[in-house]
């Protein structure tokens, strides 16, 4: 019997470097092509560079077009893309968590 499991956040702390574009976001987007993601999955990156949601999600699709496995699916793609937000903040700045937290309320 398969279960099907919860909607859930990841939190990808250095979101803006290099172990995310070239490893994490083109793994979870392969999960999300192979229907292992669950619905409602959703990506929140955290890092200190000063990018908005889509220029976040941008830099994403450009690194995971060279790095997935499978390629990337424009209309898959949109879809896994919905999930993903940033937040902008220093590691030492507690306003930083404030905002990380807020957003986590948001979903």
């Amino acid at each position: 019997m398969e279960r099907t499991p919860e909607p859930c956040v990841m939190v990808i702390f250095g979101a803006t470097g290099d172990l995310t574009h070239r490893k994490l976001v083109p793994a979870l987007y392969n999960l999300q092509r192979e229907r292992l993601l669950p619905p409602g999955f959703n990506v929140i990156g955290f890092a200190r560079r000063d990018w908005s949601d889509d220029f976040f999600r941008n830099s994403l699709l450009e690194n995971a077009r060279q790095h997935s496995r499978s390629g990337v699916e424009d209309t898959l793609w949109q879809s896994f893309a919905e999930g993903i937000s940033y937040v902008q903040a220093a590691f030492d700045d507690p306003a930083g968590y404030q905002a990380l937290a807020r957003k986590l309320d948001e979903l």
